[in-house]
């Protein structure tokens, strides 16, 4: 009988990896208005004061006609939610209202935080940031990362005289996909654009993906 040896496959596990940032081409725009005092923007008025109401039929209207003056079309624009504030003793309800608007550029984002009326408008915020050819993107970072982890393996071994081989296992992890960004719009009647650059230079997608990869040493 003759005897079978096994002999164990040596091997190197190396981790690569790489990311791309990307500026998006669809962007999710929110925008919160919010029926609101005429008191409120009067000099020397206090809150015992407001008892003027500006009803949304009447701020609705003029922000969806600011909006359209600067190219944003119906169809770019949905309502996400109505609701009403807390009343106080004595008070009417002020009703809300959530607008979110779907834009291709930080152009216009900036154009609506520079020219809107602060006026029944809570707040305003980039809720959400895509492109549309992201999957693609994706491959593009993976492949780049797995070739990173052989291009280790390799230089690795050759440090050692050795020669990396075909690979044997191969597992991914992503890393970033942005969260959502912050506009620089406070609080109405204090809405100011951001002072520290484009919107274009600051708030981009982030691809990173590492791939772990495991590699047989020749010899």
């Amino acid at each position: 009988m003759t005897d079978k040896v096994q002999t164990q496959t040596r091997t190197i596990n190396v981790t690569g990896s790489a990311e791309k940032e990307v500026v998006p081409n669809i962007i999710e725009f929110t925008i919160n208005i919010k029926e609101y005092w005429k008191e409120e923007f009067e000099p020397g008025k206090k809150y015992e004061d407001y008892k003027t109401k500006v009803p949304m039929t009447q701020i609705e209207p003029g922000i969806l006609a600011q909006l359209k003056k600067l190219g944003v079309q119906d169809n770019q624009i949905k309502v996400s939610s109505i609701g009403n504030s807390y009343r106080p003793s004595g008070k009417e309800l002020l009703v809300s209202k959530t607008l979110v608007l779907t834009l291709t550029d930080f152009a216009t984002v900036d154009q609506i935080t520079k020219t809107i009326d602060p006026k029944g408008v809570s707040n305003l915020y980039i809720s959400e940031l895509k492109h549309s050819a992201i999957e693609s993107i994706k491959k593009e970072v993976k492949i780049a990362a797995l070739k990173a982890a052989k291009e280790k393996a390799e230089y690795l071994l050759e440090s050692l005289d050795e020669k990396c081989g075909k690979v044997l296992m191969i597992s991914e992890a992503e890393y970033g996909y942005n969260p959502p960004v912050p506009c620089a719009m406070e609080k109405r009647a204090n809405i100011q654009s951001d002072q520290s650059g484009s919107a274009t230079e600051l708030r981009k997608i982030t691809i990173k993906y590492e791939i772990n990869a495991t590699f047989a040493i020749e010899g």
